[in-house]
């Protein structure tokens, strides 16, 4: 033992008398490569089998239609979601609660049910106007604004009730009022000619129109639509001082009733901020939407029950994990227009989830993401795709240094294994020069983006959308819509940060809660097997007529995600 000892002392000491610099940097690299994955290691966000089955195929299938794929959350056998499941205050949380209708979620944001241990959950709202211009709105203000404007459109004799104009906190005004009023409000995308807002009034037999001051050629509204009977404008604070009271005389049904919006809240400064209640009989009227491939293109006509919206909503809200849920916390900024039905969706939904809302008039298909956030610092953006895609293209186009190279290589790897990449100290160098979204960096943390089916909008890829998470520091999910759904027909997995090297599109993620899906071909083999492919065929509470054929290919891909085929 004593010259077993002896030889293990004389090597350690010649292995000491040749140490030198160079061996201690080795070592110390060896020693770096071997504890750095034991120490900085960290789990992928979610569990990879939760990606690798998204959605859940019926048991069985009919003849030249696939299986019919729904969401995780409500399993075949069970009802798909219809409501809110609103409850009356002070009634116990296991309580079967409503399904409700968008003046529920007015009085839950005026009157939060839910309540924290400090405070009960109280949204703001902001209306955004420039870089500088920031207005905090006070709820009760708002109500007795709903109660004015509902009022008036009532006294008027007015059923249906079109909205002109950009993203505002009067358009959001507006469309309570013809709810607590029971009036049915009409979403006009806005941006439109002369000629193609006559034609959309006239087809849509609108009786009344809430539009910015001078968007509308009052003379040309009188002769195309007959129907309307009442013009009220919005003025901004720069234009308030000018008379637009002045209408032309209308053939049909004499002259037209023009009012001026903060005319009508100052000759009505008393009224009362209580909203009309269930009880007193009035029923909330419908929702149309019109949907367009391209501005001043064709519409298509679409009229969503309440319960259309509210399922379409509450879908939204669920298809979220619980800890990514929009919550007090929250800052949301509806980058698209109003007039999108996943955009109005979203937007009620934070105002359910008691987030603050901040308002800008820039906003919808392709605007400026960079400039729609300036003055503000939003947690989460809802956008269309080509908005993303214009970000993309800003960014790609602005070229990268050496440096940005490697912050993407190394934050690619880490969103290969399944998490969002940290902040890292290459990553803090070079983040001054890459926030591409708000004023503050590092706030932004989901962007809820839309693709319109059967539209030539430019498709996002599998890497713009890596890519875009790298620039923007954000998690992102990428919804499909169509015109008879109300909210989204499918919506990507927020923790789904794969990377596919297929051509095209990337995949919706799963159907909502809401809705179920099918697809249907004359060729019984396309839509058999693990990887079907045909027409998109959608039905359930959150679809117009109760099923629809989208009149768009897709195809179910090996995890269950829907993608264009």
């Amino acid at each position: 033992m004593a010259g077993l000892i002896e030889q293990l002392d004389a090597l350690i000491a010649d292995t000491l008398s040749a140490w030198n610099l160079y061996t201690t940097l080795i070592a110390l690299g060896l020693f770096a490569f071997v504890a750095y994955p034991l120490v900085f290691w960290a789990e992928p966000d979610t569990h990879p089998l939760l990606l690798a089955r998204q959605a859940a195929a019926s048991p069985i299938r009919q003849p030249r239609e696939s299986a019919v794929y729904r969401s995780t959350e409500v399993p075949h056998g069970y009802g798909l979601k219809s409501g809110l499941s609103v409850r009356p205050p002070g009634a116990p949380k296991w309580t079967a609660g409503k399904d409700g209708d968008l003046r529920d979620i007015w009085r839950e944001v005026i009157n939060p049910s839910s309540t924290t241990a400090t405070a009960p959950p109280k949204a703001r709202i902001f209306s955004v106007h420039g870089t500088d211009a920031v207005f905090e709105y006070d709820f009760a203000e708002l109500s007795k604004l709903i109660n004015i404007i509902g009022s008036h459109l009532q006294k008027s004799g007015l059923q249906r009730v079109a909205i002109y104009a950009p993203n505002s906190v009067q358009y959001l005004v507006t469309i309570f009022a013809c709810s607590f009023y029971g009036l049915t409000p009409i979403l006009i995308p806005y941006n439109q000619d002369h000629a193609t807002i006559c034609k959309l009034l006239e087809e849509t037999e609108a009786h009344g129109v809430v539009a910015t001051a001078g968007s509308l050629p009052l003379a040309g509204l009188t002769e195309s639509v007959p129907s309307l009977r009442q013009v009220i404008w919005i003025a901004d604070s720069a234009n308030k001082h000018m008379d637009w009271q002045g209408a032309p005389e209308n053939e049909t049904n004499g002259k037209l009733g023009v009012s001026v919006w903060h005319n009508l809240v100052k000759e009505a400064s008393s009224t009362s901020s209580e909203l009309p209640k269930d009880d007193q009989g009035i029923v909330p009227g419908n929702l149309i939407f019109l949907w367009q491939k391209s501005p001043n293109s064709p519409a298509k006509i679409v009229e969503f029950t309440q319960k259309n919206m509210v399922a379409a909503i509450a879908a939204l809200i669920s298809a979220l994990p619980l800890r990514q849920r929009l919550g007090p916390s929250d800052l949301v900024l509806p980058a698209d227009s109003f007039s999108h039905s996943y955009a109005f969706c979203l937007t009620m939904a934070a105002l359910f989830s008691h987030s603050s809302l901040s308002i800008n008039s820039v906003a919808g298909t392709g605007v400026d993401l960079a400039l729609a956030s300036r003055g503000v610092a939003p947690t989460v953006i809802v956008a269309s795709s080509q908005s993303l895609s214009k970000l993309h293209q800003n960014h790609i186009s602005g070229g990268s240094s050496g440096l940005h190279k490697l912050v993407h290589a190394n934050h690619s790897r880490a969103l290969a294994s399944g998490r969002m990449p940290g902040e890292s100290l290459l990553y803090r160098l070079v983040a001054p020069k890459s926030s591409a979204i708000g004023t503050a960096p590092g706030k932004l943390r989901l962007i809820l983006a839309s693709e319109r089916a059967g539209t030539e909008a430019e498709p996002l890829s599998s890497a713009a959308l890596r890519d875009l998470r790298i620039v923007t520091r954000s998690r992102i999910c990428c919804a499909l819509t169509a015109p008879s759904v109300a909210g989204a027909v499918a919506q990507s997995n927020i923790y789904d940060y794969r990377h596919s090297d297929r051509p095209g599109h990337s995949h919706f993620g799963a159907p909502l809660s809401s809705v179920e899906i099918k697809l249907v071909d004359k060729d019984d083999t396309k839509v058999d097997g693990s990887t079907p492919s045909g027409e998109i065929v959608v039905s359930g509470p959150a679809v117009a007529g109760d099923e629809s054929n989208l009149g768009v290919r897709g195809i179910f891909r090996e995890d269950c995600t829907l993608g264009y085929a």
